[in-house]
């Protein structure tokens, strides 16, 4: 379980994240939904350890992310909106190197069943530079589920995917919450048509937190960009 408690994070006086309370549990693909700028980023980063909140506190399994922040991470899968690939390494080096970082056991059985969850395997010999925009993802998070997390967390994962790649791929994120949880980020409302939740995030704050389909109930409209729009604009009226 993910259980953050009123967490705030401002940078040079701009506040960008203002007492945030969320909590996630195995068994879901949660979608976090804003614009650029709202700060689902910078909430991905502090969830990770990456940067720690001007306040508040995250726990990851009981686990605090800056006390026991080693502990935590072993039960996080992350895969950033700006690559961390090596472009100059074979494919199934890298995935052995990070199976090495994760002192994964059987690590060539482990890579061998990230690849077939993501269908990567044919990719296995090439150079990392010489794959696509969308199989360069595909890598990403087979080297973030290697160690088998439960918790996966991606961030803008389906950017400059095609159709069929942002289909494979949401049908793997449903079949990997089925036991665990995975959190997305994304300002593409159509990427949250398989979550099972919706945390609508503006100006830092969580304006929604519901299923899609009482999300689209609230709203009134078929539209989830019009709904968002909407809700949006509620939110800032009833500050």
């Amino acid at each position: 379980m993910i259980n953050i408690q009123h967490i705030s994070k401002e940078y040079g006086g701009k506040i960008v994240l203002n007492n945030l309370n969320l909590t996630l549990r195995r068994g879901e693909v949660a979608a976090l939904v804003g614009e650029n700028g709202a700060g689902k980023s910078t909430l991905m980063r502090i969830m990770c350890g990456y940067v720690a909140p001007s306040e508040g506190n995250v726990s990851i399994f009981g686990n605090d992310i800056r006390e026991q922040r080693i502990k935590a991470l072993q039960h996080i899968g992350y895969v950033p909106e700006i690559s961390n690939l090596y472009g100059d390494m074979i494919v199934y080096d890298f995935l052995k190197w990070i199976a090495e970082l994760h002192a994964v056991k059987n690590a060539d059985a482990a890579i061998l069943d990230a690849a077939e969850k993501i269908h990567i395997t044919e990719t296995f010999s090439q150079k990392i530079e010489t794959l696509s925009k969308g199989y360069k993802k595909r890598v990403e998070i087979a080297s973030a589920i290697l160690h088998n997390p439960d918790i996966l967390i991606l961030d803008e994962p389906t950017d400059g995917l095609d159709p069929n790649q942002k289909r494979d791929l949401r049908k793997f994120m449903k079949q990997y919450a089925h036991k665990n949880i995975v959190l997305l980020s994304t300002h593409v409302l159509e990427d949250t048509k398989d979550a099972d939740r919706i945390i609508m995030l503006a100006d830092g704050k969580i304006i929604k937190d519901t299923s899609i389909a009482e999300f689209k109930k609230i709203s009134k409209s078929r539209d989830l960009g019009e709904a968002f729009h909407l809700l949006t604009e509620q939110a800032k009226e009833e500050e």
